[in-house]
């Protein structure tokens, strides 16, 4: 369906051009666009990988052992019926601390295995567990001290000041985030109602 929606735009825009008198533009305007992906997508590629590389090299040294003795205090409210020693934790933790640090495309791995071990605490296969929810509610609405893909975007976009954007970002992500579980634990509640 999407396909449908971008190949209607990309036509109409076409036309719009041809019936304006503006048909000469279409080509330089498409190299021009697809010049400007390719930077883009290379120079997020770049920064990415630094990010991810960094991830890494905390996790080959410990680092993330010690931000998972961190966050683990943080999290274990949200999570009671996990033990201490469950294996979604690792991965949880992991997409946690990467949402922190803005790198979502870095946390998906992550977020994906945590649901994976997480799948493995509902009672019914197919149905959602609590713990699945709840962490669904927390990684869509992670907190991000440091948007490290945005400030890439603005670095790359000619920002004098990328990084202008820690304290609002990380205020609304908190915001959202709250809202997020405060919504996800009040349905808890209905659901049990209901049953």
């Amino acid at each position: 369906m999407i396909h449908a929606v971008w190949l209607l735009l990309i036509l109409c825009g076409v036309l719009a051009a041809v019936v304006n008198g503006d048909g000469s533009v279409i080509f330089p305007a498409l190299v021009d666009g697809s010049t400007n992906a390719i930077e883009v997508a290379m120079g997020l590629a770049a920064f990415l990988s630094v990010w991810c590389g960094i991830m890494r090299l905390a996790e080959k040294s410990g680092l993330l052992d010690a931000m998972a003795k961190l966050v683990y205090p943080c999290l274990k409210w949200l999570f009671p019926n996990l033990s201490p020693n469950h294996k979604a934790w690792a991965p949880m933790i992991m997409n946690v601390s990467a949402n922190f640090l803005g790198l979502g495309n870095a946390a998906t791995p992550f977020g994906i295995k945590a649901m994976e071990e997480l799948s493995k605490t509902a009672d019914e296969k197919g149905v959602a567990s609590r713990e699945m929810i709840v962490f669904l509610a927390l990684n869509t609405s992670a907190v991000s001290l440091m948007p490290g893909m945005i400030m890439g975007l603005r670095s790359q976009a000619g920002s004098a000041n990328a990084a202008e954007i820690i304290i609002p970002s990380f205020l609304a992500s908190l915001a959202g985030l709250t809202a997020a579980l405060i919504s996800a634990f009040l349905l808890e509640k209905v659901g049990r109602k209901k049953q």
